[in-house]
C-alpha cells in the first residue's frame, strides 16, 4: 500500500496528487506562442467560437481544424511543433511540486500535434511522476469518465487529487468525479502559479519545501524458505 502523509488545502481537503493540464497550463497556448497573421484570438479576444471550447461544447482540436479549413495557409500543426518550452512561471513551481506531491501531466491528445514521442520535446517532464493522455484512455476531457479513468490509472482516490486546467468545462468534469480543481487563468499565469503554490501549501520564494507527501511503498521482504 502506498504511504502518503496528507496535506491540507485552503478548504481543508487532503491532497497528495496534483494533475496539470499541458496546453495552457504547463506550456503556453498557441495564441501566446505565435504572432502568425490571421491567427484567432482565443481567450485573448472576443472569440465566440473559442467560448464553445471553454464550455466544453467544442473540442480544441476541432476548433483548430475549423480554422485550418478557413485559413489553409495557417499550418496549425507546424505552429504547435515549433513550441518546445514551458511557461517561465511554471519552471520553478514544477520543481517544488515534485518535492511535495505526486505530479501528473494530463492532456487530451498532444500526440495529435507533436507525435507519439511528444514528451521528449519538453525535458522538464522527466521529473513528472506520470504522463497521461486522455485519447489513450479512450475518452476525452471534459467527459467525467476521462477523469475517472485517470484516477483509476493512477490508483488514486479522486478526492486526493487537485486538477489544474485553463478550460472551465474540464474543471467541471474533474469535479464531477470528486477531484478538487483550480482554474489556470492564461491572462494571469503568474497569479495562477501563485494560487497553485498556495493551495498545495508550498512556501513562497526560496524557503525550504516541506517533505514530499507521496511515497512509493518499500519493496516487500521476500519470504524465507
Amino acid at each position: 500500500m502506498t504511504a502518503r502523509r496528507a496535506i491540507p488545502t485552503v478548504d481543508g481537503a487532503a491532497l497528495t496528487t496534483v494533475i496539470l493540464d499541458m496546453g495552457g497550463v504547463v506550456i503556453p497556448t498557441l495564441f501566446e506562442l505565435t504572432g502568425a497573421p490571421g491567427l484567432p484570438g482565443g481567450p485573448f479576444a472576443r472569440d465566440g467560437e473559442y467560448k464553445a471550447v471553454e464550455r466544453g461544447v467544442l473540442q480544441e482540436r476541432d476548433y483548430w481544424r475549423r480554422w485550418s479549413e478557413r485559413r489553409p495557409e495557417l499550418d496549425i500543426a507546424t505552429l504547435w511543433r515549433e513550441c518546445r518550452g514551458i511557461r517561465a512561471e511554471m519552471r520553478g513551481l514544477i520543481t517544488q511540486l515534485t518535492e511535495r506531491v505526486r505530479l501528473v501531466a494530463f492532456t487530451n491528445d498532444m500526440a495529435h500535434w507533436f507525435g507519439a514521442d511528444w514528451p521528449r520535446r519538453f525535458p522538464e517532464l522527466v521529473c513528472f511522476d506520470a504522463i497521461l493522455e486522455a485519447a489513450s484512455l479512450g475518452v476525452l476531457k471534459p467527459d467525467p469518465q476521462a477523469f475517472a479513468a485517470a484516477a483509476e490509472t493512477l490508483g488514486e482516490d479522486p478526492s486526493r487529487c487537485l486538477f489544474v486546467d485553463d478550460l472551465p468545462a474540464n474543471l467541471s468534469g474533474a469535479r464531477a468525479v470528486g477531484m478538487h480543481t483550480l482554474l489556470f487563468d492564461v491572462l494571469d499565469p503568474e497569479g495562477s502559479a501563485v494560487r497553485i503554490r498556495t493551495t498545495v501549501g508550498l512556501a513562497d520564494g526560496d524557503a525550504p519545501v516541506p517533505g514530499r507527501v507521496f511515497r512509493l511503498p518499500p519493496a516487500p521482504d521476500r519470504a524465507r524458505p
